[in-house]
Order: C-alpha cells, then structure tokens, then sequence
C-alpha cells in the first residue's frame, strides 16, 4: 500500500489574533456597514442610496471608508460632527465613537447613471 503524499497548506486570516498575548490586549470593538438600497431617485440622473454604520466597544475616533460599486458624488449622514469625503468609488467618514449610532449615511450619485445598480463593494475602518 502506497501513501499519498498531500502538500500541506497554510492560510492566513487577517481577523484573528496571533495567541493569547495579542488577544489578551484591550478590544478594538466591532464596527458595521449595512447597505439598505436607494433612498431617493432623482429622475434618469442618479439619486440618493441609504447605508447605515452601527458599532459597540468602540472608544476613539473612527475613520470609515467605503466603497460603492459607482462612482460617488457626495456623502451626507445624520449627525453634523461627522466629517465626509468622496474620491472615485470610496467615500470616507471621519467621527467620534460617540457620535449618533447607528449612523444614517446618504451616498449620492448625481452623474446620471441609475442609483438602482449602486452596491457597497465594502468598507474598512480605523480607531485612534
């Protein structure tokens, strides 16, 4: 009888701790992006998509960037003392852990293409 030799694999996750020592560490919290679907049409020239940002155990200032499958033209959310950016499909979102949760977020698309076909693509964050 013959073995066959299988090749061992090795993956690496991003989302786990390396041991007890890096998990023992003070927790980061956890932080989400949910994206519901069009909020407004605005004829045959865009309109207004609707994302929502929910976190716990987070203490600091977070930096939230999120990238939509279009190209985006203005961001707005419900609470002033967040700051917004746009640049190419990334709209980034810079604000206080205490700032309104969950956080209502408006992705505009005002170059004509159809708000129906906008999908969040995905979203990363950072806490200082």
């Amino acid at each position: 009888m013959m073995n066959t030799y299988k090749k061992p694999v090795v993956t690496v996750d991003a989302g786990m701790a390396e041991g007890v020592y890096a998990a023992s560490g003070a927790a980061q919290g956890t932080l989400n992006v949910t994206y519901v679907g069009v909020w407004d049409r605005w004829g045959t020239n865009g309109g207004k998509g609707l994302a929502q940002a929910d976190w716990s155990d987070i203490n600091g200032t977070i930096t939230l960037n999120i990238t939509f499958s279009d190209t985006v033209d203005q961001v707005e959310t419900d609470d002033a003392s967040v700051q917004t950016s746009w640049s190419g499909k990334t709209a980034t979102l810079t604000f206080a852990s205490t700032a309104s949760n969950p956080l209502t977020i408006g992705i505009h698309l005002n170059h004509g293409t159809s708000i129906d076909d906008l999908k969040m693509t995905g979203f990363t964050y950072s806490v200082n």
